[in-house]
This record gives C-alpha cells, structure tokens and sequence, in this order.
C-alpha cells in the first residue's frame, strides 16, 4: 500500500465523522513517508517513531509539534514557490496525526501496518567513490573554538566530475556546520573568503547530503585541494570529531554542465542593542543565462526572516522563497521543484531581518551591538544559490 492523497483524504474523512485512524491502518505510513528519516535509530531526531510504543509514548509531543507546525521542520512560506525537497504535512496528513492523538492513540490490526522503510546504513548516498578525511578534532567541554581548517589533496588520478556529495561528521552534537571549497591546481577558482563566495560541498544542520541534477555535475581538476572549515559550538561535554566528505563521480561523457554554489552577502552588519526589527540586503548580479535549482538561506541566532527576490533586466520582480520564520537550528537548502530561469543581467537581492532584543528567547546578549561574524554569538547574512548554465558547458559564475 502507498499513500495518496486520495487515500489520506479519505482516511482525514473517517476521522472527522467521529472514527478516529488508527495506528497500523494509517499512521505508521505517515510516519514512515515524513518522520522517520530523522526519527529513527541512528537517525538525527533525539528519539525514534518507528514502531507503535514509540509513538505512543510520544503521543502528546507530536500532537503539539504537529499543531504548531514545528515539524516536521520546513520553513519556506508555501505560497511562494514549490520544492522538490518539502517535509511540510498535508492538511490531511497534519489532521490524521492530530485525531489520532486526540483519538487516545488507538493501536488498530497489527496484521495491516506497512512493512517496515530499510534505511542505508552508514552513508546515506551508498559507499562513495572517493572518502576524504578532515584533521581530527578534539572539542572541549566549554569556551569558543575557532574554525578548524584543514587541507587534502588527494590523488585522484584524472579531472573529475562530482555528481553525489555527502558530508559526514562525527561528533554530530557539537558540529555547528562544515564547508568544504576547492583550490585548484593553477590557482585559481580558490572559493574561499569563509564561504562568502560560495563553496564546493556544506553540512548544514537538517542537510549534508546532495545529489546534483541529471547531466549536471561540479567539476575537480586533476590535483584539486579540498579546504574544510568545521565550525564546533562545545556543549558542556568533551568530544571527538572525524569529519569526512564522501564524493560520487558521474561519466564525464553524460555531463552537460557545471554546477556552482554562489552567494550574496553583507558583511556590514550593525545591528544596535535591543533592536526589534533590524534590515540587511545584499545583491548578487548573474553575467550569464543560469537555472537557478537550489537556494540556502544563512543566518545566526538573532535571524528571523530571509527573501530572495529575483530583479529582472526589465525591472519586474519576482520572489522567489521567502522564510517567514528562520530557525537557525534548520539551515535548509530549498530545491526548486522545477530550475528558475535567470537572465544574463538579473540580480537576486536578498533581505534579512534581525530580532536583537530581549523578546528573542534565542539571543546571547540584547545589550550588545552585533557584527558580522564567525561565531554564533556574531551574525551572518549569506544567501547562497546553486546554479548551472543555460547554455550547457562547464563555465559559470566565476
């Protein structure tokens, strides 16, 4: 059995008539299809849904994150753009949950749950071609740890093609995030300047894994060195951490074009102390015809909202994702469901607010004048954007 609309229709029908759904019968699938990818053994979620005690037991949390829509964590407005990756619940789905939950959790006909998701282990992507290894690193208990840099080059023994990207850390709670950039072999194409001119692969929290679009593919000259930055935020417990960075080669013959992470950004932040509502925008300008397929929103803990707005050589507009509600504990990369066509000339502006006053749960210090910034007591205003050229090739936005 697979779940349709039409079927979890049918089943928000029964529920509203007064029979509430039962486990085996409907919520284990949803289950499954929106929440186990997380919630699982050995998954990122702190406890697993993968059989009826579990989600019994956590019954009455997933009925609030579930009314609140806190989960599953998607935070794009859902009347701007569509996504390929959602997690957002129908509103069938979200009611079903929810009668369950005031239905007093009903277990149902063990004989009728769905057989149980396999899950890959160790890499999710499959055993990659190429593992890189960043410097190990021993996190302290307490204090502010400067980003680790770290370099490889490995011998990979002819220019490659990348089409599949996962990066793995090790101690998972105190990895605050990882870029990795690419120094080529005669110089050029460093993207370094601390990820503010893009980057080669990331390990955000809520995504560290990417598979390119078909025929695309991000390119490593023969002799490439890989550059990681690795971001720890202690947490009261001394840890060890391996990161490594998985790579996925693609026939070079089936790639038709270059992928390429580019961003826009303001460094010139200030916001004041106690500022409510503080604005930052930053512009980036495309010198060539690009589809725009992924976009990455990066703020600290004072964010609250982010849009990209598209300005075209005409001086129309369109917007393109717009964040409502930023939760720097999720820091997704949104992929558009179909790739935007951008014009040679358009620029993306983005506009960030900030929330620096005490009404924030979230902010270290509303008395303190905050500047852009590697830590997390700093801020940031990135947007990054994954894009590749209308016109095939393996240029870019260099």
């Amino acid at each position: 059995m697979r779940w349709t609309p039409g079927l979890v229709l049918a089943l928000a029908a029964l529920a509203e008539a007064g029979d509430p759904p039962t486990y085996h019968e409907q919520v284990a699938l949803i289950l499954q299809e929106r929440c186990q990818v997380c919630h699982r053994a050995g998954g990122v979620g702190p406890f697993p849904l993968e059989s009826y005690d579990d989600a019994a037991g956590w019954a009455a949390m997933l009925g609030e994150v579930v009314e609140s829509r806190r989960m599953p964590p998607w935070h794009a407005d859902p009347q701007v753009g569509e996504f390929e990756n959602s997690r957002r619940l129908s509103e069938a789905e979200r009611e079903t949950l929810l009668a369950w939950v005031r239905g007093g959790t009903p277990a149902g006909d063990p004989a009728q749950t769905p057989a149980p998701r396999t899950w890959p282990e160790g890499w999710t992507l499959g055993e990659p071609d190429v593992v890189l290894d960043a410097a190990a690193a021993d996190v302290p208990a307490t204090g502010v740890v400067e980003y680790v840099y770290s370099e490889v080059t490995p011998d990979l023994g002819e220019d490659k093609w990348v089409t599949g990207i996962e990066v793995k850390v090790g101690a998972r709670e105190v990895v605050h995030h990882v870029l990795v950039f690419l120094k080529f072999p005669d110089g050029t194409h460093p993207r370094l300047k601390g990820g503010l001119k893009g980057y080669f692969a990331s390990a955000l929290p809520g995504d560290m894994v990417a598979m390119l679009p078909p025929g695309t593919a991000k390119r490593v000259p023969r002799g490439t060195t890989f550059v990681f930055q690795v971001h720890y935020a202690p947490n009261g417990k001394a840890q060890h951490d391996q990161t490594q960075l998985g790579l996925h080669f693609g026939d070079p013959q089936a790639v038709e074009r270059e992928a390429q992470t580019v961003a826009l950004f303001n460094t010139e932040l200030r916001l004041p102390p106690g500022a409510a509502d503080y604005v930052a925008r930053a512009r980036y300008r495309f010198k060539e015809d690009v589809y725009l397929y992924g976009l990455t929103p990066h703020l600290h803990l004072r964010g609250k909202s982010f849009d990209y707005v598209l300005i075209k050589p005409d001086g129309s507009t369109q917007e393109v994702l717009r964040i409502p509600a930023y939760d720097f504990n999720w820091q997704t990369t949104y992929r558009l469901r179909e790739p935007l066509l951008i014009e040679k000339g358009s620029k993306m502006l983005g506009i960030a607010h900030y929330d620096n006053s005490p009404d924030n749960p979230a902010n270290p210090d509303p008395s303190a004048t905050v500047r852009f910034g590697e830590q997390t007591f700093d801020e940031m205003m990135i947007g990054y954007m994954d894009v590749y050229p209308v016109a095939g090739g393996r240029g870019g936005q260099r």
